[in-house]
């Protein structure tokens, strides 16, 4: 993929034009800016790297701490695991880059009669590229903050309210549908007319995984099974191959192929794209977390911390998971993923060939494995004391064939559909080298079942709090204030991230959500 640079060109954009917090000005135009199809894919470029900051970021956003799967979290992040309000408003997670990526996208709709030297096949093509990133933008925003405004056209620099999730949904679903007309991946081409390796770039499968993931998303907040039908929909196409190939791989080659530098995209539908290309890894010195999972590794990846034994004592403060809790998520000695994604659970993880340590000793907390190939730095100011880990190879696999079964068994589930839930249920346990469901399939149980095969299968991959907000768990999985919120409460937005100081400057219509709002004035 071609360097993801965010476009020196298009910084104008967010300062003259930004209608969520600045002063209304006379937006910037391009009339003579779009001379080839090059230019039209060096704006859609500038969005994945929007994309990639927003979706692969290097620090763990506020929903994937709160829900990490862990024993002990660290220190720095236990205000927020915790539910600690003051916490969450001391530094609240900030919209403007969804945003910022939503206005290139109507950047490109608003100048399209300005492309030149492009046919309109061509210029339809990109505009549906930039839709699947905007309506996966309005998603996100959705989910985190609910109510938000609904972006303007890029000519319109007023001021704007909020308006209620399910319009932000909409346009979601508007954008998506927009994108429909997308081939298949194997039928992607560049502005060269060269294929496209990339998964980040959008196809027909990713679209209907993106309305999938929209539809479930509503069926959870409505309880409306017309959501969960249209969800069932959108992800059938893509599991039986309608629109695009995709096939669940060994648990051997997911771990070895899927996640490291091989990015095989066998069973990818959508990824972010990481390569020594498009980072700087000279100038990086910590370590980027990427995944939420990220949180969990430590030894035998992390150099700085190469004696497991360190975060056994009463000093350790950092994020870890025990075997105990390990065993009890995969409770099936013969399950796959306890050999696969964890270092010789339960067993002495230290080599033959060691020296000076004691081979005998049993670990209490589980080593994370699933992400082996380690990037060390190579500049010398950062490893003078040995190699520094700044981050795992592989792109940042955003959805795959695996997650988007479970979500269909979860969809079956709702619907009656009981048997063709626990056949996909059981095509993931398979994979697992396990025997298939044979536990209750009354509604509530195979749900928390599907719920408990997501946390297995997609340990430390996804933000789990959207499954856990979808389903109702609220008081089950989470900690802390969590465990007293009222139904008040959550209809007043406890459940959402408060909205940012940044996004009231010189915006009056704006308002902080009821119960953030509360907080604030305490």
């Amino acid at each position: 993929m071609k360097k993801l640079l965010i476009l020196i060109l298009f910084f104008p954009l967010f300062s003259c034009n930004d209608w969520l917090n600045v002063e209304s000005e006379v937006s910037v135009t391009y009339r003579n800016y779009f001379q080839s199809e090059q230019d039209v894919e060096d704006i859609f470029i500038t969005m994945l790297g929007y994309e990639r900051l927003l979706l692969a970021n290097s620090f763990l956003s506020a929903p994937d701490v709160v829900s990490l799967k862990c024993t002990d979290i660290s220190i720095g992040n236990n205000g927020i695991w915790s539910f600690d309000q003051r916490a969450h408003l001391a530094n609240p997670k900030d919209w403007m880059n969804y945003y910022g990526t939503i206005y290139l996208a109507n950047m490109l709709e608003d100048n399209r009669h300005r492309f030149k030297n492009i046919s309109e096949e061509r210029a339809d093509y990109w505009i549906a590229q930039a839709n699947f990133v905007k309506g996966l933008m309005y998603f996100e925003i959705a989910r985190q903050w609910g109510d938000a405004p609904v972006a303007p056209r890029t000519e319109d620099a007023t001021a704007k309210a909020k308006s209620p999730v399910d319009t932000i949904l909409a346009y979601a679903i508007r954008a998506a549908e927009t994108a429909l007309i997308l081939p298949t991946h194997d039928q992607l081409t560049d502005a060269q007319g060269t294929l496209v390796q990339s998964r980040q770039y959008a196809s027909s499968g990713s679209v209907h995984t993106l309305l999938a993931n929209i539809y479930v998303w509503m069926g959870g907040l409505y309880k409306d099974d017309k959501y969960w039908k249209k969800a069932e929909e959108e992800a059938s196409l893509v599991i039986d191959g309608k629109v695009g190939t995709y096939d669940l791989v060994s648990m051997e080659d997911l771990i070895g192929k899927t996640f490291g530098k091989a990015r095989d995209v066998t069973e990818v539908i959508f990824a972010i794209e990481i390569n020594s290309q498009d980072e700087d890894t000279y100038n990086i010195a910590w370590f980027e977390k990427r995944y939420p999972g990220f949180e969990l590794i430590n030894y035998p990846h992390i150099a700085t911390n190469t004696n497991p034994w360190d975060i056994e004592d009463g000093s350790f403060t950092g994020t870890r998971i025990s075997v105990e809790d390990v065993k009890a998520l995969y409770p099936e000695e013969k399950d796959l993923r306890r050999k696969e994604y964890w270092l010789k659970l339960g067993e002495n993880p230290f080599p033959e060939n060691a020296v000076n340590v004691d081979k005998e000793r049993i670990p209490v907390y589980a080593y994370l494995n699933k992400w082996r190939e380690p990037i060390n730095s190579v500049n010398p100011e950062f490893t003078d004391k040995g190699s520094l880990t700044i981050g795992m190879e592989g792109n940042r696999v955003y959805w795959r064939l695996a997650d988007l079964i479970l979500l269909r068994a979860e969809c079956r589930t709702h619907l009656g559909m009981m048997p063709e839930a626990v056949n996909d249920l059981d095509r993931i346990r398979n994979r697992a080298g396990l025997e298939g469901y044979k536990g209750s399939r009354e509604k509530e149980i195979l749900l928390r079942e599907i719920f408990n095969e997501r946390d297995r299968e997609l340990f430390g991959e996804t933000c789990r709090y959207y499954d856990i907000v979808r389903n109702g768990y609220i008081r089950e999985e989470l900690h802390g204030n969590y465990l007293t919120l009222k139904e008040e409460d959550i209809k007043n937005g406890a459940l959402y991230l408060p909205v940012s100081e940044s996004a009231f400057t010189k915006n009056p219509l704006m308002k902080q959500n009821k119960y953030w709002a509360t907080w604030i004035t305490k």
